[in-house]
C-alpha cells in the first residue's frame, strides 16, 4: 500500500471512531529501509502499511501498541542501523543509515479527521500540500497533525490557542516545508503529500482482472472501462471503480496528468486505436500511455493514426509498445507483473 492511499485508511479509521498509532519517517541519514515520509498505522490487531520491516519496525509496532494501552500521545525514537551502536544492537541491521520515527497515538475526533480527509482530498484532486508534524521540543506532546494546501494556504487542524509564529509560518505552507524548523520552541516537520497515483484500464479482459489486483495493492486507484457490462463490474473487479461504456467512440472526460497512468487492453486493434487516439489528445498528457500488442500490431496502429495527423515520432517515443518490461511472460498474471514493473519502474524515477 501507498503512502496516498494509507492516508484514506486513516480517514477511514477515524469514522469508525477508532484510535491507531501513526509512525513516520521523520528524518533519514545514509542507508535505511524506508525513506522520508514512509508510514504505517498500527492497531492493537493488525497494522497498515509499513515504515521497512525488519527489527526496526517491529520495535516501532511494540512501542505504538504500549502508547495505545496507556494512552502516551507521542514519542520521537531514533534508530541506528549502522550496526556499531551498542544502544541498537537489538535491531540486527547493517544497512549503514540512521533515522528518527515520529509515533503519534491519534484520537478519533472531529478535528484529526477533518486532517485526513483533507489529506485525501488533496490527494484525489492533486493539489499540492503538506502534513505537518508539530513537536514541542520541551515534552512528549505534540499538536494535531496539520494539512496546509498551497493553493491558498489554507490550514487545516491548527489549534486555536497555537503559537502566534507557527500560525505566521503556516500561513505560507511552500515557505514553512522549507524553513520550518526554524519555529522557536518546536519541531515543524513538513511532509509532502503527492498526487494519488490514477489508473484507466481500458478493457475488462483476463489481463486485466491481474493488473487491477496487483495495481490496487501498489497504491492505485483504479478505473476500468468496456463496453460489456459482464466484463466491466464489481465482481470481476471489486477494487476499481467499473464504468460500462455505450462505446468505445464515446470515451468520458476523464482528467489526465502526471498522476495518471493510462493502459490500452482492449479486446481488438480498432478499440485499441480508438483509445490511443483519445489518450494522445489528452491535455495534460498522462505520465505513462501503454498499449497491448505485437511490434506489427503496433507499426500498423501508429501508420493509421499519422494518417489523422498525430506525431509518428510522439507515438514512438510516449507510448509504451509493446507493453511491459521483456521478462518472457506468458500468462495473464505473467503480463500483469510485466506491465506493473515497468510502471513502477517509471513512477519512481
Amino acid at each position: 500500500m501507498s503512502e496516498n492511499t494509507l492516508n484514506f485508511s486513516a480517514a477511514e479509521l477515524l469514522r469508525q471512531n477508532t484510535a491507531f498509532a501513526y509512525a513516520v519517517i521523520i528524518s533519514q541519514d545514509g542507508s535505511t529501509p524506508r525513506e522520508n515520509g514512509a508510514k504505517m498505522l498500527i492497531l492493537p490487531d493488525r497494522i497498515v502499511g509499513t515504515i521497512g520491516g525488519g527489527p526496526m519496525e517491529g520495535t516501532v509496532m511494540a512501542i505504538a501498541r504500549e502508547m495505545l494501552a496507556d494512552n502516551t500521545p507521542m514519542r520521537v525514537e531514533e534508530y541506528d542501523m549502522s550496526g556499531g551502536n551498542p544502544d541498537n544492537a537489538d535491531l540486527d541491521s547493517i544497512c549503514g543509515g540512521a533515522c528518527e520515527v515520529l509515533i503519534a497515538r491519534i484520537e478519533p475526533n472531529a478535528g484529526n479527521l477533518a486532517v485526513f480527509e483533507a489529506v485525501a482530498h488533496a490527494e484525489t484532486a492533486g493539489i499540492p500540500s503538506w502534513l505537518f508534524y508539530v513537536i514541542d521540543q520541551n515534552a512528549d506532546a505534540a499538536l494535531p497533525f496539520l494539512l496546509a494546501a498551497n493553493v491558498d494556504g489554507e490550514v487545516v487542524g491548527l489549534p486555536e490557542n497555537a503559537d502566534a509564529k507557527l500560525s505566521h509560518l503556516l500561513s505560507s505552507p511552500l515557505h514553512a516545508a522549507v524553513h520550518g524548523e526554524k519555529t522557536v520552541g518546536q519541531r515543524v516537520v513538513a511532509d509532502p503529500v503527492g498526487m494519488l497515483s490514477v489508473m484507466y484500464l481500458f478493457g475488462g479482459g483476463h489481463v486485466s482482472v491481474e493488473v487491477a489486483r496487483l495495481a490496487a495493492n501498489l497504491g492505485f486507484r483504479v478505473t476500468v472501462l468496456d463496453d460489456r457490462e459482464e466484463f466491466a463490474n464489481k465482481q470481476r473487479f471489486p477494487d476499481c471503480q467499473c464504468i460500462v461504456l455505450d462505446d468505445f467512440h464515446d470515451l468520458p472526460d476523464l482528467p489526465t496528468g502526471k498522476g495518471t497512468y493510462i493502459l490500452i487492453i482492449t479486446r481488438g486493434h480498432a478499440h485499441d486505436r480508438t483509445v490511443l487516439r483519445w489518450a494522445l489528445e489528452r491535455n495534460p498528457a498522462p505520465r505513462y500511455l501503454g498499449m497491448i500488442g505485437s511490434r506489427i500490431k503496433r507499426d500498423a496502429t501508429y501508420e493509421s493514426l499519422a494518417k489523422e495527423g498525430f506525431d509518428p515520432e510522439r507515438m514512438r517515443t510516449e507510448v509504451h509498445c509493446p507493453i511491459g518490461l521483456t521478462i518472457g511472460a506468458k500468462t495473464p498474471a505473467e503480463i500483469a507483473v510485466s506491465i506493473l514493473a515497468e510502471i513502477i519502474q517509471i513512477r519512481n524515477r
